[in-house]
């Protein structure tokens, strides 16, 4: 049977984690609604919820990405380890010690696994600021879980801000690799070609502005926030510049990877609008970030490098066009909940999420599936 087939490779890591990450998306966020507005009680605090699209979803797709050819004991553990994470949440009884023990054993496990031979075979500081990066998810989930555990009052709030900057970090970093790629590729039917130095360039100042804006955020230093969030802003405005997005509307390959961008270009100007004049516009940048930034460029990530890794043809197949769709119909509700204080927008958004990751997941174990190898019959 084809099926049997499925996760037979079960050493690359996408294979488990690209499904996890959209089934975990699907149901999260229907869940954290339903619980805030108070229709079902779950006992989900705005924190867990945040903790969730951080350490749970965005670091499964991160795992996927960039861990493959791991022994299948380790990605077994892994695998374990971050499910256990998922389930621990609805038992808050459980010892806090504990509870952070399995926290904070996911990320350290991913480092080792991960960023150890990214610290040893990059030949690039493109390429090995990979490493530091993901290492540093291991710090953001032991500051949260310091204030979880009351040792540190600040714990919570600076272990998510610093966690959120961390995804801001990877997607910049992940998704300018994908993007330049797609670009400078479609930019080929017109006989022209990026200039690779105007992209190193940016890419690498806009590391820079998101490290200021971290350290920052990590020490509460509002200025140092302001300049590195100013400073990023205009990076990504430089890099959309550059990879002509005017030029290339028509193009769906590379539309929603430049929309993706434009999205954490708009989320990174209201969390420093917010940073110089106080709410609503942090909360509006965060949401913006998670859902429109982080959820349109991971759903076209994995789907291209799904693509990649099994050997058929890379593009955005219309299924994913529509999944797209349903994220920006999610992240504009989700806004005006926030602005016009309404529940039917929070359902509205929270559906409109469910849909495209729910979407995602059946289209890619049906890639799993029709690229299984066939197995003859018995005689």
């Amino acid at each position: 049977m084809a099926g049997a087939g499925l996760f037979q490779k079960t050493r690359q890591a996408y294979r488990l984690f690209y499904p996890l990450a959209a089934l975990h998306a699907a149901l999260s966020i229907p869940l954290w609604i339903i619980s805030y507005l108070g229709l079902v009680d779950l006992s989900l605090s705005a924190q867990d919820h945040a903790h969730e699209m951080i350490f749970g979803f965005a670091l499964a797709v991160m795992t996927g990405f960039l861990l493959n050819g791991v022994k299948k004991i380790n990605l077994a553990l892994l695998t374990v380890l971050w499910m256990a994470g998922r389930i621990a949440l609805f038992f808050p009884d459980l010892p806090a010690l504990l509870t952070a023990a399995l926290y904070i054993s996911f990320p350290i496990l991913l480092a080792i696994l991960a960023a150890v031979p990214l610290f040893k075979n990059a030949k690039s500081w493109r390429n090995l600021a990979f490493a530091p990066i993901l290492t540093a998810f291991s710090i953001g989930e032991t500051l949260f879980q310091l204030g979880r555990m009351n040792i540190w009052d600040l714990g919570e709030e600076r272990g998510l801000i610093f966690g959120l900057n961390l995804i801001c970090a990877m997607v910049y970093m992940m998704g300018g690799r994908v993007v330049t790629a797609v670009t400078n590729g479609a930019m080929q039917a017109f006989d022209d070609h990026l200039k690779p130095g105007a992209q190193s360039y940016w890419e690498e100042k806009g590391f820079f502005a998101l490290l200021v804006l971290a350290i920052g955020d990590l020490s509460g230093l509002n200025f140092l926030s302001v300049a590195g969030g100013l400073s990023l802003s205009f990076c990504l405005i430089m890099r959309l510049y550059h990879w002509q997005v005017v030029r290339l509307c028509r193009n769906p390959q590379c539309l929603w990877l430049h929309i993706g961008f434009a999205w954490l270009l708009i989320g990174i100007v209201l969390r420093t609008m917010g940073q110089i004049l106080d709410t609503p516009y942090s909360i509006l940048g965060i949401h913006t970030i998670t859902i429109a930034a982080l959820g349109t460029l991971t759903l076209t990530i994995m789907c291209r490098t799904t693509q990649q890794r099994l050997r058929i043809k890379i593009h955005i197949p219309p299924a994913l066009l529509w999944m797209l769709a349903f994220l920006s119909l999610s992240v504009v509700a989700r806004l005006l909940m926030e602005i016009l204080d309404l529940s039917p927008w929070g359902i509205i958004s929270a559906a409109s999420y469910s849909i495209g990751f729910t979407s995602f997941f059946i289209w890619i174990i049906q890639q799993f599936i029709l690229s299984a190898p066939k197995q003859s019959p018995r005689e």
